[in-house]
């Protein structure tokens, strides 16, 4: 018991340091930048290649660990430093070509999806192979089962990536997003139909407050959907990364929520009351992966409840 407990850790670590640290690299470095005033400093960049370093020298710490723990060889290292060059070749481009384009910033975000992939799944003992070949899942059932277990985690770093990408070029981060009194006190003179457009229209060029207010409503359905499913499901996590898996996604969306909720107008009119621009991006972009997450689980886990109701044919292995 007490070696399945130190692998769980172990893989807990892998996961939070890729699903989360790495892919918000861009974020952790610019905040940094901005708190000690060097915002506009070009090495900011240098700083986020210089910090995915040490975050991917500490999963390959985690990896080694978790190999010795299970007794096997060392396994995917191939695969573990193709991600990692991946991933440092995102950081080198963008210190050579500076601010880019939208096109991209999707492509670049893209590619460090496929390198989060990559080196999570090999990280974990996973061969990446099983997710697209029948003979490999045949083969190497424990490495399938732990693969699928971090698809919902890919897809939801995927949609946070690629939030990132979209709040970046298509919003104003210095957009007003909190209405000054004398305005509010100006609209409240106009009639009620243009108070509503005239409120709608401050935070034109910021995410609309629209969204956080679904998302806020969406997301305890989406909860207790997954707190249902997983119930039931339950006999089936016996694998470390299915239930760290299980643990990081409700804990994501249960951040997105309280994200969700902290942007909402107290007094239920006018835009939605984000701190700062930052406040805003980090709402928009968790969100989004909470979402992601929660969907692709919920899809993943209606595919196996399929799968296992089917009647074993041929040379099927039945659990």
């Amino acid at each position: 018991m007490a070696t399945t407990r130190r692998i769980d850790r172990e893989v807990f670590g892998v996961v939070i340091l890729l699903a989360v640290v790495l892919a918000s690299s861009d974020l952790i470095a610019g905040g940094v930048f901005d708190v000690v005033g060097r915002s506009a400093s070009p090495l900011w960049r240098a700083g986020v290649l210089v910090a995915d370093v040490v975050v991917l020298t500490g999963v390959a710490s985690l990896k080694r660990q978790i190999g010795r723990i299970e007794g096997g060889p060392s396994r995917l290292w191939g695969w573990w430093w193709t991600g990692f060059a991946i991933a440092c070749g995102v950081d080198g481009l963008y210190i050579v070509v500076g601010d880019a384009a939208a096109a991209v910033d999707a492509v670049s975000a893209a590619a460090l999806v496929a390198a989060v992939a990559v080196l999570m799944m090999s990280s974990v003992n996973a061969d990446p192979r099983t997710l697209f070949s029948s003979r490999a899942r045949a083969a190497m059932p424990t490495d399938w089962q732990r693969v699928s277990a971090t698809v919902p985690l890919i897809v939801g770093s995927c949609a946070a990536c690629l939030g990132a990408a979209v709040w970046t070029n298509y919003f104003e981060p210095n957009a007003v997003r909190v209405a000054a009194p004398e305005i509010l006190r100006e609209i409240a003179q106009l009639p009620l139909y243009e108070q509503h457009t005239a409120l709608a229209q401050l935070c034109s060029e910021g995410v609309n407050p629209a969204y956080f207010q679904h998302i806020a409503e969406a997301l305890p359905v989406l909860l207790l959907t997954l707190g249902v499913e997983f119930n039931f499901f339950g006999t089936f996590l016996r694998d470390p990364v299915q239930r760290v898996s299980t643990l990081v996604t409700v804990s994501v969306m249960c951040l997105a929520l309280v994200l969700a909720l902290s942007t909402l107008p107290f007094d239920g009119s006018g835009c939605d009351d984000v701190l700062t621009g930052w406040h805003e991006y980090v709402a928009f972009t968790v969100t989004l992966q909470a979402v992601f997450m929660a969907l692709t689980t919920m899809v993943w886990l209606m595919l196996a409840k399929m799968s296992s109701s089917e009647p074993a044919t041929g040379d099927a292995v039945t659990q």
